[in-house]
């Protein structure tokens, strides 16, 4: 009887042992997931072009709110804008580093390259710039306090004018409108002209350098004697903020009968572009939020790669097509993510 009670004891204590493991591993493994709720976090974020950049912004939020991290509550955040002044991104970048954020998040091409320049303490996480060349050297192991997300805006320059061959084959001469003092303007010029040159196909490059410097020139820039094709360079001059502006450069393609391609989808076929081809910035912002989480809770950049964002989508805009003169081929259209004829 005795030892039929010792048992019985023994039992007991082991699964009390085992159950308070399970509840101290829930418990680890819900830490390290979620937010402390008494601490409040302050992230910062630079933008300098709000139409391309707040899907970003607004995926960021979102994927955070996910985690655990609620505005108001346990997190602040602090957002500098430019509203497509680029002289401004030095001066907002200062601003950020003097808050001392807990970590600092720009899809800003120019505006990593600042922070780059103004701290080597605070972690940045930046979100589908044009260019990394000069922010990371290792991107399986950054060796600074950069990481985040990179969708080939820059270098995939060259496939989108493939792309572009592939569904109009008479294109002979591609207009191109880069801001040159961009910092990916090379990264982006190298790719497309590699692939014009093995495609025959004529870059015809008419720099300005801003939004109302290109759209004062767009009769002057987008017309059949410069070329047949169009495609939109990653920089502010080309995304203005004005939403008329926006549709200006857009019906000047059309009525000049001329293809075009883009990179950022929330502004592209769904906006009456011809062809995009990239990945929804609002889904870059919630890829990005798990890697500014796992910095939050303490993780090192260096054990957190830089990530590629996959599955780049390809979007039609048959009304477009059909204003340009353009019949697009069935097997085209099966190809698409999707197909907008209203």
């Amino acid at each position: 009887m005795q030892s039929s009670n010792r048992r019985s004891l023994i039992i007991s204590i082991l699964v009390l042992v085992a159950v308070g493991t399970i509840v101290l591993t829930r418990g680890a493994w819900k830490q390290w997931l979620e937010p402390e709720v008494s601490k409040r976090y302050k992230i910062g974020i630079l933008i300098h072009n709000p139409p391309v950049h707040n899907a970003n912004i607004e995926g960021l939020k979102a994927g955070l709110l996910k985690l655990g991290y609620e505005e108001g509550k346990n997190v602040e955040y602090i957002l500098k804008n430019a509203n497509a002044d680029l002289s401004l991104v030095d001066k907002l970048a200062d601003e950020l580093v003097l808050l001392q954020p807990d970590i600092i998040v720009t899809p800003s091409t120019p505006g990593a390259f600042s922070l780059k320049q103004k701290t080597a303490s605070i972690p940045i996480v930046f979100l589908d710039v044009g260019t990394i060349a000069g922010l990371v050297q290792n991107t399986k192991a950054p060796e600074a306090n950069f990481t985040g997300v990179i969708g080939g805006t820059s270098e995939f320059a060259g496939k989108r004018l493939e792309i572009l061959k592939e569904i109009d084959a008479t294109i002979k001469k591609v207009i191109v409108s880069p801001d040159t003092k961009f910092p990916s303007y090379s990264l982006f010029m190298s790719s497309l002209k590699d692939a014009a040159d093995k495609l025959g196909i004529e870059v015809v490059e008419m720099p300005t350098e801003n939004a109302k410097d290109f759209v004062t020139k767009l009769p002057a820039i987008i017309n059949k004697k410069n070329g047949d094709a169009f495609i939109y360079f990653p920089g502010p001059n080309n995304f203005p903020i004005s939403k008329d502006d926006q549709n200006a450069i857009i019906g000047q393609l059309i009525k000049e009968k001329i293809s075009s391609i883009n990179h950022v989808m929330e502004l592209g076929a769904n906006n009456g572009v011809f062809i995009s081809y990239g990945i929804y910035r609002f889904e870059i912002g919630m890829q990005a939020a798990i890697l500014v989480n796992e910095i939050l809770k303490g993780k090192p950049i260096l054990s957190l790669p830089v990530e590629f964002a996959k599955d780049l989508l390809l979007e039609i805009n048959l009304d477009t097509a059909k204003s340009i003169g353009l019949n697009i081929s069935q097997s085209t259209i099966s190809r698409a993510n999707k197909i907008y004829n209203q």
